[in-house]
């Protein structure tokens, strides 16, 4: 399922508790459900650009920069999992009129399961595309992975890093060498899109201060969560609404093997694994994805016969 991915949804912005949010709404011409879109870890909802087109076409599409991302600006406290939790809720409440289908990647994952769990009325459906999952000993990120986080929990090291790195690094060489480490093929990722990712860093880079001491304290965050497994687990466990687990077999940052675990933990639940696919689908393989999200949705009657429903 292929269409001109030319355009984008404008850039919006709404007030939530006194943080002004970035988001993009894109209404297309389908029925069915809401779905709210969240990205991972230092990401944007530029991650979401050439999915958003393609959901479009069944229902009403969301993507939002969560607090310390983007351009959605908040104190480097405020950035951690636990207060974007808070923040997607009640973003979700304000412009999401009705349920919702939430769909997360990494660090959005970990929050689409974690609204699911703790929304029930407002999430009828959780897609967790390649989430955070505790760490266990057979199911560890490549070393080059678990060195950069080890990096970025070191206090002092940390923060040197980030500003030596972007003093040095080309916003437009940073760009590529993330994208090529969360993709499987960073040949795959459209020209548009890549320029869009290069335009978003170049704009924070700007507009936002204390972005690195953002993303630092986000990092910690995402770190503490997967250290309490028990946690992870009780939450998990309380899910009512529809769950599609989405995993890469080739994710570098999240082994393939925690995303079986947590599979057979919930036979319920949907799991289809990707061959040849890595940590970010919705940039190198967006059809891929929109269509297993979309086989989904109708093979679920519950969320087939959702309308959307958007402020």
């Amino acid at each position: 399922m292929s269409l001109d991915q030319t355009t984008q949804p404008r850039d919006r912005y709404i007030d939530i508790d006194g943080v002004r949010v970035r988001y993009v709404l894109d209404a297309g011409p389908g029925q069915g459900p809401t779905f709210l879109l969240v990205h991972g870890l230092g990401g944007s909802l530029e991650n979401w650009g050439d999915v958003i087109p393609l959901l479009a076409q069944r229902g009403r599409v969301v993507a939002l920069d969560l607090g310390g991302h983007g351009l959605t600006q908040v104190e480097p406290r405020k950035a951690v999992v636990s207060a974007n939790l808070t923040l997607l809720q009640r973003f979700a409440h304000v412009v999401c009129d009705g349920p919702v289908v939430v769909v997360g990647n990494s660090m959005g994952g970990l929050l689409a399961g974690q609204l699911a769990a703790l929304d029930k009325r407002l999430v009828a459906g959780a897609v967790l595309v390649d989430p955070v999952i505790p760490l266990s000993p057979g199911a560890l990120p490549e070393p080059l992975v678990a060195v950069g986080f080890g990096i970025y929990a070191t206090p002092r090291l940390g923060p040197w890093f980030m500003a030596d790195r972007a003093a040095k690094v080309p916003v437009e060489v940073m760009a590529r060498q993330v994208l090529s480490l969360v993709a499987s093929d960073i040949h795959r990722v459209s020209d548009r899109l890549l320029e869009a990712h290069i335009e978003s860093a170049r704009r924070r880079r700007e507009l936002v201060p204390d972005g690195d001491a953002a993303f630092l304290s986000a990092a910690k965050s995402v770190l503490l969560a997967t250290a309490r497994r028990g946690d992870y687990a009780r939450r998990m466990d309380t899910i009512l609404a529809p769950v599609l687990l989405l995993h890469g077999d080739r994710d570098r940052l999240v082994s393939v093997k925690a995303a079986r675990s947590l599979a057979a933990r919930h036979p319920h639940w949907r799991y289809v694994e990707g061959a040849g696919i890595g940590h970010t689908p919705m940039l190198d393989w967006p059809d891929w994805t929109s269509e297993q999200i979309l086989a989904w949705i109708d093979a679920t009657p519950s969320l087939s016969r959702l309308t959307p429903g958007v402020s």
